[in-house]
């Protein structure tokens, strides 16, 4: 028969291990509770001093995926991180691998059908109190539907505050028949296009610093023709009808708009 002696220090014993073992697990693993994150629903724009200045990151790395048979191009990958080197005040820019996802066997996606695949498939977020700015960049399978019948010819969407996503279907009809513009190009103008709407252009985050807005249509986009943030660069008619073979340039007062932010 144990004694209440020897039982109270056995008690005692397995009280102390369990509590070590509970220590132990509440901070350890990749999936620690303890660290803050950015908060990475927000509306494109919100994050743009973030983007273009490194007061706070910088560092910035973009994750790619991407469904089956819609890898973006090294070319255009290229495109976009000339692009971003130009423009944004960072000391490493970078891209990790693409990774393929699965397909969701859908005719077209919705943005919230996009916030959906991002939530289960993103493996990277920006640490609150880390030197890296991440960034999902998602590649689907189908078009866009926006609920309008125009939706089906967009190209991409910036649709959260680090988030943008494009539509490899309908990238894919804009490149072929005879004449058309190679993939690479259409993806270097619209990985750039979307890209410039999160770093706060036009009217997204980055207002112009003398308060002017005449460059701006009123939803998110430049008015000045042959400027890379037009509306219409987004969709498969600008390449159809406007391009010339070469990506659009930021007009010189979106890139004053960006310098006052902080960008290049």
């Amino acid at each position: 028969m144990i004694s209440i002696k020897r039982f109270s220090i056995l008690l005692a014993f397995c009280s102390l291990s369990l509590l070590i073992v509970s220590c132990s697990d509440s901070t350890t693993g990749p999936d620690d509770s303890s660290t803050t994150k950015l908060d990475s629903k927000q509306k494109p724009g919100n994050s743009a001093e973030l983007f273009l200045q490194d007061d706070q990151y910088t560092s910035l790395q973009v994750e790619i995926d991407y469904m089956p048979g819609h890898e973006p191009t090294q070319d255009g990958i290229d495109s976009l991180k000339t692009f971003l080197v130009q423009r944004l005040n960072k000391q490493n820019i970078s891209f990790r691998s693409p990774t393929q996802i699965d397909s969701r066997n859908q005719s077209s996606y919705t943005a919230a059908d996009i916030r959906s695949i991002e939530e289960n498939e993103r493996d990277h977020y920006t640490e609150s109190d880390g030197s890296t700015l991440q960034v999902y960049f998602l590649v689907v399978d189908a078009k866009y539907n926006d609920g309008d019948d125009g939706g089906s010819n967009v190209l991409g969407i910036a649709y959260w505050n680090t988030s943008v996503a494009f539509f490899g279907e309908t990238i894919e009809e804009v490149s072929s028949g005879i004449g058309a513009p190679p993939e690479e190009k259409i993806e270097g103008t619209v990985f750039r296009h979307e890209f410039g709407h999160n770093m706060g252009l036009t009217g997204n985050g980055t207002p112009h610093p003398s308060g002017q807005s005449n460059h701006q249509n009123g939803d998110a986009h430049c008015s000045v023709d042959g400027c890379l943030m037009e509306p219409a660069v987004e969709t498969g008619n600008f390449f159809t009808n406007t391009f010339d073979g070469d990506i659009p340039n930021l007009d010189p007062l979106c890139i004053e708009d960006l310098q006052a932010n902080g960008g290049k």
